[in-house]
């Protein structure tokens, strides 16, 4: 998710479920804003998804998944140049394709170039051009890709 509408929704996101979850408690200690003990548990279950979603859009928007995944392209590159200098001066290109791929796999992604970036550029080091090999990862990180 972009960062600029990440901090546009956080703050309400964070206010309904806080609400959701405090009008689901205080049914229980007989304080009633709700209309039965059915709307409360659905109201705690509510608050608890919205926190949860919040909590994945966090993370996301900051460190983890897309972010990750262009870190680790990154290093990838870093080390495969490192290893191998004589094929960034144009000795042989497909020993750094490899390294990197490499690197990447070990890392935990798979290389897919089904992203339109990576169709225009399918190298090595375009981190469009791989995915999570973790389902709920790859998923997150695909949602990421699609707004890209």
């Amino acid at each position: 998710m972009n960062q600029d509408l990440a901090v546009f929704i956080v703050p309400f996101a964070l206010i309904l479920a806080c609400g959701l979850l405090t009008a689901g408690g205080l049914y229980f200690i007989d304080i009633r804003y709700l209309k039965n003990a059915r709307y409360a548990v659905a109201s705690l279950a509510a608050g608890a998804v919205v926190l949860a979603v919040l909590e994945i859009v966090l993370y996301g928007s900051s460190v983890g998944f897309l972010k990750e995944q262009q870190l680790k392209t990154s290093l990838c590159e870093l080390d495969a140049e490192s290893a191998h200098p004589e094929a960034r001066r144009g000795a042989d290109p497909v020993v750094l394709y490899k390294a990197i791929t490499g690197c990447m796999k070990e890392a935990g992604y798979e290389w897919d170039a089904g992203h339109r970036h990576c169709k225009d550029a399918p190298v090595a080091t375009n981190h469009f051009c791989y995915a999570p090999t973790a389902p709920f990862d790859r998923a997150i990180t695909l949602l990421q890709m699609s707004f890209e």
